[in-house]
């Protein structure tokens, strides 16, 4: 089951939304915590499952990083937020 994104009125991951990337929260609490205040959802209870996803970054803003190489598919690629 793919994660579902926090944002308050996303549909990302759900139902009939689009299917997007997520990401999870910063691990250092300063950027954690700012992240979390630009989310704008007083009801949010923060989890190591909570994600955003891609729909919320501007493109020039992720770095696509290879992390596996498959000799028929090539390399497979994943999204992370700068």
């Amino acid at each position: 089951m793919p994660y579902k994104c926090c944002v308050p009125n996303c549909v990302g991951n759900y139902g009939k939304g689009p299917k997007v990337d997520v990401f999870s929260f910063p691990l250092n609490e300063n950027c954690r915590k700012r992240s979390l205040n630009a989310i704008l959802r007083s009801d949010l209870v923060f989890t190591k499952y909570t994600r955003v996803c891609n729909l919320h970054f501007v493109e020039d803003s992720i770095i696509w990083k290879s992390t596996f190489h498959d000799e028929k598919a090539g390399h497979i690629k994943q999204k992370k937020p700068r």
